[in-house]
Order: C-alpha cells, then sequence, then structure tokens
C-alpha cells in the first residue's frame, strides 16, 4: 500500500474519534485537527479559524421537585354552595324581625305616616305590618328563607308608605302657601278698600271692608282646624268682594278722568270683563249663603242673565254702543242680587 493511503486513513480515523467524543458530550475535540491535506479538504467543511476551547465535562441539572399534592381531607365547594346574605343563621333572620319592627312601628318614618292622615299611606304601612307577621310565622316554622324574604318586601312596602306620607306633605305644604299669598292680596285689597273708603267718606266702602275681614279670619279658621279647601274657597270670596267694592269705588273717577277707549269695541269688551267679574262673585256669594231660593235675589240674577244674552247678541251684530248701555243694566242687576244676600258692596 502506498504511503499517501495510509496517512488518509490514518486522518480519517482521527477524525471519526474526535466526531463521537463531541457527539457524547456535546463540545468540540479537546485537540484542533492538523490540517488536511488537498484531498481531505475536498472530503470536509471548511474548518473555523478559530480552534474550539477546550471541552469541560458537563453537570447534569437536577428536576424541579413535583408539585405538592392537594391537601387531603378538604372537599372542594360545589359551585351552587354561595350562601344567601343571611343563610341559614336563625340569630341573624330574628335581629332582621327586630329592626323591621322597629321601623314599622316606632321608627321617624312610621310617626309620619301616622301623622300623615293620609289614607293611602298608612293602608301601605298595614300592608308593610302583614308581610312583618308572615316572616314571623315562617321563622317560627323555621323557614329562614322565606322569612328573610317577606321581610325585604316589608322594608320595601314600608319605604312606599313613608313616600306617599311625604307626597302628602308636600301637596298640603303647597295648598298652605297658596293660602297664604291669596291671603297677602287680599289684606292688600282690603287696604286699598279702606283708604279709598277715607278719602271718599264712604260708609259703604267701611260695610264692605268689615265684610271681607270678618271672610277673611273666618278663612283662617278654617285653615287652622285642617278645612284646607274649605278655608281657601272661603277667601276667595273675600278676594273678590274686596276686589270688586274697589271696582265700584272708583268706577266714577275712572271714567271721568282717565278711561279714554280706542272704540265701542273697546269699551264693550271692558264691561264684559265687569260683568263676568260680578257673575263669578254672585256664584261664589250665594252658594253657600242660603239666599240661592230666595225669590227677591233670584229675580235679579235671572234679569242679569237675560240682559247679558241680549248684550252678547248686541255686541256679536256689531252694535256695541247698544251692547255697552246692556251690559251695564245687567251688570246693576247683579250688584241687587249680591246686596240682596247680605253682601255689600259700594256702588
Amino acid at each position: 500500500m502506498k504511503k499517501s493511503t495510509l496517512w488518509v486513513a490514518a486522518m480519517a480515523a482521527i477524525l471519526l474519534t474526535g466526531c463521537n467524543q463531541a457527539a457524547t458530550t456535546g463540545t468540540a475535540s479537546p485537540e484542533a485537527a492538523p490540517p488536511a491535506p488537498p484531498a481531505a479538504q475536498a472530503a470536509q467543511p471548511q474548518a473555523a479559524a478559530t480552534p474550539a476551547p477546550e471541552a469541560k465535562p458537563t453537570t447534569p441539572v437536577a428536576a424541579a421537585p413535583a408539585a405538592a399534592p392537594a391537601t387531603a381531607g378538604t372537599p372542594p365547594k360545589p359551585a351552587d354552595a354561595k350562601e344567601s346574605r343571611w343563610g341559614q343563621d336563625r340569630e341573624q333572620v330574628q335581629r332582621r324581625l327586630e329592626t323591621v319592627n322597629t321601623l314599622v312601628e316606632v321608627s321617624s318614618g312610621a310617626k309620619k305616616v301616622a301623622s300623615s292622615g293620609r289614607p293611602e299611606a298608612m293602608a301601605t304601612r298595614d300592608l308593610a305590618r302583614s308581610l312583618r307577621d308572615q316572616a314571623k310565622t315562617l321563622l317560627e316554622k323555621g323557614d329562614l328563607k322565606g322569612a328573610s324574604e317577606k321581610l325585604s318586601q316589608a322594608t320595601q312596602t314600608m319605604f312606599t308608605a313613608v313616600k306617599e306620607a311625604d307626597a302628602g306633605a308636600s301637596k298640603a305644604a303647597k295648598k298652605e302657601q297658596d293660602f297664604n299669598r291669596r291671603m297677602e292680596s287680599v289684606k292688600v285689597l282690603t287696604d286699598a278698600l279702606d283708604r279709598i273708603g277715607k278719602e271718599k267718606s264712604s260708609n259703604e266702602a267701611a260695610e264692605s271692608s268689615r265684610q271681607v275681614k270678618t271672610l277673611m279670619g273666618q278663612a283662617q279658621s278654617m285653615m287652622t282646624s285642617g278645612d284646607a279647601d274649605g278655608g281657601r274657597a272661603v277667601l276667595d270670596k273675600a278676594y273678590v268682594t274686596a276686589k270688586t267694592g274697589i271696582e265700584h269705588l272708583r268706577r266714577g273717577d275712572t271714567l271721568v278722568r282717565s278711561l279714554n277707549f280706542a272704540s265701542k269695541e273697546e269699551e264693550y269688551h271692558y264691561e264684559l270683563d265687569r260683568n263676568d267679574t260680578h257673575q263669578m262673585l254672585i256664584g261664589m256669594l250665594l252658594k253657600d249663603s242660603g239666599k240661592v231660593s230666595d225669590p227677591m235675589v233670584k229675580d235679579f240674577v235671572a234679569k242679569a242673565a237675560e240682559l247679558r244674552r241680549q248684550a252678547d247678541q248686541l255686541g256679536g251684530s256689531g252694535k256695541f254702543a247698544e251692547a255697552i248701555q246692556v251690559l251695564e243694566a245687567s251688570t246693576a242687576e247683579l250688584v241687587r242680587a249680591i246686596r240682596g244676600a247680605g253682601i255689600y258692596i259700594p256702588g
């Protein structure tokens, strides 16, 4: 065998030994292979320019310990094991019952319902009491869930009763506020009536003022006793009486000095308003006076109504001058009816 052939075989054996060692240790051979002859270079990939570092034995990494097993003796909770707010605790439900009983019977809300005098609020409170009693019965039977539900219903029902009582209080407060405002208006009109009466030295104005003040006193007494609607009705009578008295006292001066109408039609509408005011007054004053069936008063009212009908026809035909005269006659009949009922107004 030729020397060159032996040399190549020896180099191949060395290279094979290095590859096996690298595969076993995962590192390169500790010694760099000598340069291969041209023939060997053609068969192998080009070696790296930097020699491989010396291989070191590797230490196997210990495996991580397995997770600890679940603690024995603790069974998992089922998905539906979440308890309600009160759960199955009898003491909790008992305390809840005591709280609801306080709410329904002695709380500030209970006192508000009792003092409101509103039937709907008191009926709702009775319903809350019934629900509370049902809860107590269920608790005695051991039905804690049912008792808790009834107590919740009783609480909500009682809250509704308090709201109804508040609504009534708000309505009553508004009535009182409206009454006080109207009372102030009547006082202003009465002062004006007294002042104009003194200026004219009118005994009629003094009598009218006295009647207005009597009505004001009656209205205030009714309001104080809790009859807000009745008091307001009487006070409205006082208001219209004072207003009509002032209108009669001033009417002569107004027509002579300052009342200048642009047309007869405008004056006609002014007289219509005066007639409407007196009709309103006669309706308010005679309704409770017991004089509606008085033949004389009924006659005055009937004449006034007939004259008003004629005036409406004349005004609708454009005959405003004639309609004005008829309206004034109608208003005069209404004044007679008012005086015949015992309510005196100047004029």
